[in-house]
């Protein structure tokens, strides 16, 4: 009989899992680590040696000055004519720049430079000066009531003195011939002369705003007046005297730096058109004086 082998008994001999099996030797187990991490890993440190080594050093100074630098932002002020982001612009001064104006403003002869009127000006001190003349000369005038009242012994209520008519008809002075006055004078180079280099409204009206801080000699010395309550000649004199103080001090400021601006834009052919409109520009201020003595110290 013959006996043929069966092809699988050699099979389950190979993998018989027996009870001894479970002993088997660790040494005859290889892992194998995993090399792609490790090559990963080998190339990512290449690439920082050679960005490392392509950084150059950053000086010191560099540094101090990078540090010192701060980003700047640009002011826009859109909106057109009718939107109140488009007026910030004339509003958009410092304290510090607001001060140094009004102190070299107090030089009725100090000359402004020819690029200036390339400016805007502003209207921060047009409002805020204006309204602090109003101010003052109703100060001046209450206070030279009262000495005036302390002097006689009666109550000011005697003097009849309409306070609310006063404060009314110096806001619509001051204010109508701050902004007035320079309006007409830009119509008139604007649309009738014709003016190539022509300065922005709002810089003429920032000249005869700054103009009126020049006024306030004459109201402090208006005060005395009180003193002067017996004495009709001294008062009315020393009215006149305040009245002139403070017209002519704001006029030179106000002609000085009108006449610096003519000579830039007018030509020797057109001296005879600078003198008649620097001529109508005095008039005007002469009838803002009168105006400005009607108002706080009575009749002519």
């Amino acid at each position: 009989m013959s006996y043929t082998k069966d092809p699988f008994n050699d099979i389950q001999d190979d993998f018989h899992i027996g009870d001894d099996d479970d002993n088997y030797d660790n040494d005859d187990i290889i892992i194998q680590p995993d090399m792609s991490s490790q090559q990963k890993s080998k190339k990512s440190s290449k690439l920082q040696d050679i960005n490392l080594n392509n950084l150059s050093p950053t000086p010191i100074n560099n540094l101090a000055q990078t540090s010192s630098v701060q980003p700047q932002f640009k002011k826009t002020f859109e909106g057109g004519y009718f939107s109140l982001n488009y007026y910030r612009q004339y509003f958009d001064i410092n304290t510090s720049d607001f001060f140094k104006n009004c102190l070299s403003s107090m030089n009725p002869l100090n000359q402004p430079a020819a690029d200036e009127f390339n400016n805007v000006g502003d209207l921060y001190g047009s409002v805020w000066i204006t309204a602090s003349l109003v101010f003052l000369l109703f100060f001046g005038n209450s206070f030279a009531g009262l000495l005036s009242g302390w002097f006689l012994g009666i109550d000011l209520e005697t003097l009849k003195i309409n306070y609310f008519k006063m404060i009314v008809s110096s806001i619509n002075l001051l204010y109508g011939y701050t902004f007035i006055i320079p309006t007409i004078l830009y119509l008139i180079l604007k649309f009738y002369l014709k003016v190539l280099f022509l300065a922005p409204l709002t810089k003429l009206i920032s000249i005869y705003s700054y103009a009126n801080l020049l006024w306030s000699p004459a109201v402090f010395l208006s005060i005395f007046r009180g003193l002067l309550v017996n004495h009709t000649t001294l008062d009315t004199v020393l009215k006149w005297i305040c009245i002139a103080i403070g017209a002519l001090l704001s006029g030179c400021s106000i002609v000085y730096k009108i006449k610096v601006y003519f000579t830039t834009i007018f030509g020797e052919e057109d001296k005879k058109v600078m003198y008649i409109l620097l001529l109508l520009l005095i008039l005007a201020h002469i009838g803002f004086a009168i105006g400005v003595k009607v108002s706080f110290f009575g009749k002519l």
